[in-house]
């Protein structure tokens, strides 16, 4: 099991946008989005490889910025 949590930072026009992309994707939740376009995401999965190729993937949805990881738990 591997929970990670996020700070995506998008253009804020596009935070509407990005934080769909992110919902969409399996194990993502946004918990938090900000006009200023900063959204936590929550990524939980089994698979530990699986989280770390989603949270470089974030980075190429349209309007991201950056992403910065600021919590992970593997057990």
């Amino acid at each position: 099991m591997t929970i990670c949590s996020l700070v995506v930072f998008a253009h804020p026009e596009k935070t509407p946008v990005v934080e769909g992309a992110i919902e969409a994707l399996e194990g993502t939740e946004v918990h938090a989005a900000t006009k200023e376009g900063k959204l936590v995401v929550l990524l939980d999965h089994p698979d530990r490889t699986y989280c770390s190729e989603t949270i470089m993937g974030l980075n190429n949805i349209d309007g991201v910025i950056s992403t910065s990881i600021v919590y992970e738990y593997f057990e």
